[in-house]
């Protein structure tokens, strides 16, 4: 392996110039191995920040102030409308042309409170620059169509086209998209505390946009907005990866060409400190049924000190993370044990990225009445913190978790300088220094230094902040089975008094306008106008497959896979246990117990014993469920997967806390079994409207294959509806759940059934070696059970009942094995389905924030899914009708390397350290080889638009016969579309009642 250990060696110093630019400061930061340049480009004042790394995944990104003036969603829809095209690339949508063209890791667009971003990533060096070159054109030289911005923002139509005597109605892809957002109680909870916390400053409005107020939005507004905020004077460039400082400053420098530096006032104001606390109530929907005792939500929120005081930030980050941050600190502790909530709102704890922080803490599924007992509860706890001071480990813990994730690789969802980014812009967007917190060894240093010339410090910051800051509100969020009927009702009565003030001749002209809308995007871009977009050659691309170090070996007479990686002195463990023998009884059950046994006390330690000890040596300790089919879907694997990361030295003791968590874990602690189910559910049901298309998804593919039985079984709504009745039973059921748990235990910690994967450099992988035998040892040995259970599979034509203002569709089909022939062409038309059809008919013309398909051979299942969308009838058809065009018309052949290049982009997508060594065991779970691998990406690679048509008809014509939907909307939405079906939807309500 090459020395990653280092930061590049500088090639710039303080004071050059090159390329119009001017060097102002350079430093290096070893930990994260980046050399930082920040610059000004002197013509515009254009500022730029270089992270110099080894890593090939390079990020470009843009980055504008752009305070909101009211709840228009101006930025939100600014944001989506800059991409669709510029007069060098006069494309009506360059963002979706450049996601099907080139091999990008990542490209998206990001509206915050405050600031809007634009980034793009590549390990590619010509893609990059291509993807940068039109990303700064589009950002900088917009088209601005009006029909861009009805179509993204807003816009009047009839309900029935060419009928006038039709509702008139509202559409546009951010509102649709919003009134999802404003669908979601932990959302309109958040809305609420910002708009009070931060009362006369930009923080009061909602930059993404109010459901009731975007139509209020002018076209000239939005031009305006641009015209005012969108220029290099007030840009902020950041760039991560092994690309060198003056290829990108001379890439720059012909991006600002033609530009001077102007004058324009972005600053963000600082919200004036209050005098006196505040009290403020609000509502969020539920179920129309559901009953409303114990459903409120209540926090405090503090505001606290300008982000630009980093040292003060800091401190206040460490002290929400003291207070809430796991279970052992004193707030998060008191507020669950009162039993005057059920676990802790989801916003508790510290936000950083606004310019002023804010504090929250509060509990969910509590009662209006107990208001002010929840805040003199928090209060006295806080106080109790001032005068008696924090527990030294816990402080100890905290500062370890800043070390291990200061020094961890990171590349989930997001590429690394995504993860750097977020913490640059707390500061460097409100002119303070973008650097200072990049040196996370010297920051551990300093707050050391300060504990120790003052032990008091925390105590006396907590006392400043909290105790003695009268700036706070007491937010009451109460729920109400009306909410959104009343909401709708406003509309209709709104819209059918719009449409009563307006002529015959003015609803024509609003009914022309929306066919030359529907008009406008069906249009295909001119061939001349597609080629100005630069695009990648098939082959440009990698032809070989990445190999993922991998070596089989026996720990303690237990099967093991080491993966020899650069990790930055972090390890990596997995401990795999095979359940497909678990009977099917106590299959829900499984979710619960890696729950609790993670979340428990264990060998004589209490709960928050064992929170203080994961904190003071692991960097993460948590698990998960998995299964998937065999590579030729001839066998299926269900595993439940313990993981733990450490540095290199806390590995034995991080061992011997999982050696005591698996085999002396505590299950006699009832109140906290009760508080982690309750934790569990309220989880579940918080993610149902962020995420409705996955539960849809699942809910439809449970009907497909048993392994997405067992994964709806476990993540969906199926496991939901278990741990409501769980936590609604607990008292009269406990010890019978605490004996299934028992039962799963045996049945599970058996080393028959383990598989260990580790991820670390060699000498990380020898000290794990050489310490787990001793977990090993304690673990019984027998042999695995051999009978696998295989429950029935239903089928599901389900309407699943929600409290939602939109809709999450889902029609899902049976895949075929990963080695099938098929499979290759089917993730191709899964991309091109998602790039193209699904986004154009979905999206575009229909309203929806998206449309998209997935192909999926672990779980057997071809998808297609709709998210935040106005239709239900009208997206099944369109999901018919995509297999009917696809089967019956071969794509241009142009079109057919652009899906070929997405696809083979989102198979070479980086991944961390922890997430190669990941995959790598799933694969082995599946028996897929690299050979298969290769032969999978030559599929690909090889595929034609004749190949693809043929595949898909064949396919198609088969896998409709058993096709399942579900679909997640309000009563009234589904009630309505099965009025419009012939097969009728089966409508369940998701919440017991």
């Amino acid at each position: 392996m090459s020395d990653q250990s280092k930061s590049p060696q500088p090639t710039l110093q303080a004071g050059d110039e090159l390329h119009g630019f001017k060097v102002l400061r350079v430093a290096e930061f070893p930990a994260i191995r980046v050399t930082a340049y920040e610059i000004e480009h002197k013509k515009t004042g254009a500022k730029v920040l270089h992270l110099h790394s080894f890593d090939r995944e390079n990020l470009y990104a843009i980055g504008f102030r752009t305070p909101p003036a009211d709840s228009t969603g101006l930025p939100h829809i600014l944001e989506h409308s800059v991409l669709a095209g510029s007069e060098k690339y006069p494309l009506k949508d360059v963002f979706k042309e450049l996601m099907r063209s080139t091999l990008q890791t990542f490209i998206n667009a990001f509206t915050y409170p405050d600031k809007t971003v634009y980034p793009v990533a590549s390990q590619i060096k010509t893609d990059y620059f291509n993807l940068a070159r039109v990303y700064t054109d589009l950002v900088l030289h917009p088209r601005l169509l009006k029909e861009t911005f009805f179509q993204e923002g807003h816009h009047l139509e009839l309900s029935v086209p060419d009928d006038l005597e039709s509702d008139l109605v509202i559409s546009g892809i951010v509102y649709n998209e919003m009134k999802g957002a404003y669908s979601s109680p932990d959302s309109l909870m958040y809305k609420v505390i910002q708009e009070n916390i931060y009362p006369d400053s930009i923080y009061a409005f909602d930059s993404g946009g109010d459901p009731d107020v975007i139509p209020t939005l002018t076209y000239e507004q939005f031009c305006e907005f641009h015209r005012t905020y969108y220029s290099p004077a007030n840009a902020r460039f950041l760039i991560y990866g092994d690309i060198t400082t003056s290829e990108h400053l001379a890439f720059l420098s012909e991006m600002l060409s033609g530009f001077d530096r102007v004058e324009i006032d972005s600053s963000i104001k600082s919200q004036k400190r209050l005098t006196a606390p505040r009290i403020i109530r609000s509502f969020y929907p539920i179920g129309k049924d559901e009953p409303l005792e114990h459903k409120t939500m209540v926090n405090i929120a503090w505001m606290m000190s300008d982000n630009t005081d980093h040292e003060t930030s800091l401190i206040l980050e460490i002290i929400s993370a003291l207070l809430v941050g796991s279970a052992a600190s004193p707030l998060r502790k008191a507020l669950i044990d009162s039993g005057l909530g059920e676990d802790l709102t989801p916003i508790s704890g510290i936000e950083a990225d606004l310019k002023q922080l804010m504090f929250c803490a509060g509990l969910r599924n509590t009662q209006s009445a107990d208001a002010q007992k929840i805040e003199h509860l928090i209060f006295d706890t806080i106080k109790n913190v001032v005068d008696n001071g924090f527990d030294k480990e816990l402080i100890e813990g905290v500062l370890h978790q800043v070390e291990f994730h200061g020094k961890e690789i990171v590349r989930g969802s997001y590429p690394y300088g995504i993860a750097l980014m977020g913490g640059i812009f707390q500061t460097w967007l409100y002119d303070g220094d973008p650097l200072i917190g990049l040196d996370f060894p010297r920051i551990i240093e300093n707050i050391r230094q300060l504990w120790a010339a003052d032990p008091q410090i925390f105590q006396k910051m907590t006392k400043l902040w909290f105790l003695d800051n009268p700036h706070r509100i007491l937010a009451i969020m109460e729920p109400d089975s009306d909410f959104n009927e009343k909401k709708e009702k406003a509309l209709q009565d709104k819209m059918a008094k719009l449409k009563s003030s307006l002529t015959k001749s003015k609803l024509m002209e609003i009914n022309t306008q929306a066919a030359q809308l529907k008009k406008f995007q069906a249009e295909p871009d001119s061939p001349e106008d597609a080629a100005t977009i630069p695009k990648l050659k098939l082959e440009d691309i990698q032809q070989s497959i990445e190999i993922i170090p991998s070596q089989n070996s026996l720990i303690g007479g237990v099967p093991a896979l080491e993966h020899d990686l650069f990790t930055n002195g972090i390890a990596y463990v997995d401990l795999a246990f095979d359940i497909a023998h678990v009977p099917e009884e106590l299959q829900p059950y499984l979710p619960l117990m890696g729950k609790i046994i993670t979340g428990m006390g264990a060998a004589g330690f209490t709960y928050e014993e064992m929170a203080k000890r994961i904190a003071l040596t692991m960097g993460g300790f948590g698990y998960d469920l998995a299964t998937g089919f065999s590579a030729d879907a001839g066998t299926t694997w269900q595993k439940m997967v313990f993981s733990f990361s450490a540095l290199y030295r806390n590995l034995p003791e991080a061992i011997n806390i999982v050696s005591d968590i698996i085999c002396a874990g505590d299950l006699s602690a009832y109140a906290r079994m009760r508080d982690l189910i309750s934790e569990r559910k309220n989880n579940l049901q918080s993610a149902i409207v962020p995420s409705g298309h996955i539960f849809a998804k699942m809910a439809a593919g449970a009907a497909l294959s048993i392994p997405a039985y067992r994964d709806e079984q476990w993540h969906g709504r199926t496991q939901l509806k278990f741990v409501q009745n769980q936590a609604n039973d607990f008292e009269s059921t406990r010890q019978d759940l605490r004996e299934k748990l028992e039962a799963l235990r045996k049945i599970l910690f058996n080393k028959g059934n383990l598989i260990i994967n580790i991820t670390a450099e060699t000498n990380g992988l020898k000290i794990v070696e050489e310490n787990i035998v001793r977990l090993l040892d304690k673990i019984s040995k027998a042999a695995p059970m051999q009978t696998t259970t295989k429950p029935s599979l239903p089928p599901v034509f389900a309407g699943i009942s929600i409290p939602a203002q939109v809709s999450y569709v889902a029609y899902v089909l049976k895949a075929p094995a990963y080695i099938d022939p098929a499979s290759a062409l089917l993730m191709i038309s899964a991309k091109e389905l998602s790039n193209s059809y699904l986004y154009k008919h979905i999206r575009v013309q229909g309203g929806a924030y998206g449309g998209m398909s997935s192909f999926d051979s672990t779980l057997g299942l071809f998808s297609f899914l709709s998210y935040r969308d106005p239709h239900i009838v009208e997206t099944l058809q369109v999901f018919k009708d995509a297999q009917a065009f696809y089967s019956q018309n071969e794509i241009p052949l142009e079109e057919m390397e652009k899906a070929i290049i997405s696809t083979i982009g989102m198979l070479d997508r980086p991944l961390d350290p922890a997430g190669r060594g990941h995959v790598a065991l799933i694969r082995s779970f599946a028996g897929i080889n690299d050979d298969m691998r290769r032969k999978f990406r030559d599929d690909i690679l090889s595929a034609t638009p004749q190949k693809l048509k043929n595949t898909l008809a064949d396919y198609f014509s088969r896998a409709v016969k058993s096709a399942a939907v579900a679909v997640y909307s309000s009563p009234e939405k589904l009630n309505e579309a099965n009025t419009r079906m012939e097969e009728k939807l089966v409508v369940e309500h998701l919440f017991e009642f």
